[in-house]
């Protein structure tokens, strides 16, 4: 029960132009395979929102050695991998056909009172979560603030619509990755491919809301990225992608 699997497949519109899945394909992935097990545990998005709590993405990294292709099946196993402070983190692998890992995520999760907005201790909330920890890491680095300091460049203002929202009426976290590449697919290299993703996840953005997306090349592979929303400049999600 600590280490839960899946077998997903990839469908003609999971892809992007060069026959790939795309990353964001993968992320939604992760989050149908949280949802799973944590249920399957008795913390699911029921489960907690009966007990007047949800679970809330906080960070996200994800690493990929290569990418399915239409009709692949992939399976993909998914772990609580242990507690840090507030954070409950959980893990990820992706296994290709003939069992090769192609790609590894980790996230770290925080526990909200819906009435109070107070953050819980996943101990406080959970009194079994230690007995369900599988102690494996994918990553040896916990998952930290991303730097984004210096000049950043003007990327893209999108503007929230519905259908970037999710089952509670917040932007879906899937959606800040895919503005972050969209904004600098426009002026990048097409071929690029990602190699990894990292993301932080600060403020909510709802519909109507206007975001404005800044980027900095922090080297010559890496894009580290800044959202803010324009109304009152508060920061939504700071960034990072590597490619190739």
């Amino acid at each position: 029960m600590n280490l839960f699997s899946k077998e997903f497949s990839i469908s003609s519109y999971d892809l992007n132009p060069k026959g790939q899945a795309r990353l964001t394909t993968i992320a939604n992935f992760f989050q149908e395979l949280a949802y799973h097990h944590a249920s399957e545990l008795g913390f699911g998005y029921k489960d907690m929102k009966a007990r007047q709590t949800t679970w809330v993405l906080s960070r996200m990294r994800i690493r990929m050695e290569s990418y399915p292709v239409w009709d692949d099946r992939i399976t993909m196993d998914t772990w609580p991998s242990g507690v840090d402070k507030l954070f409950a983190l959980r893990d990820f692998r992706i296994r290709n056909i003939e069992g090769k890992v192609i790609g590894v995520a980790s996230t770290a999760w925080l526990i909200l009172n819906i009435e109070t907005h107070r953050l819980i201790r996943p101990k406080e909330a959970l009194e079994h979560f230690k007995l369900i920890v599988h102690p494996e890491q994918v990553f040896e680095d916990s998952l930290d603030k991303i730097e984004v300091a210096g000049v950043t460049r003007h990327l893209n203002i999108h503007s929230v619509v519905f259908s970037d929202l999710d089952i509670i009426g917040h932007v879906n976290n899937v959606k800040y990755i895919e503005w972050c590449i969209d904004s600098l697919r426009a002026s990048s290299d097409p071929d690029l491919e990602i190699r990894e993703f990292e993301i932080n996840f600060n403020q909510e953005a709802l519909l109507g809301d206007e975001v404005e997306i800044r980027g900095q090349d922090f080297s010559e592979k890496e894009t580290r990225f800044l959202a803010t929303r324009k109304e009152d400049g508060k920061e939504i999600i700071r960034a990072r992608m590597v490619g190739n």
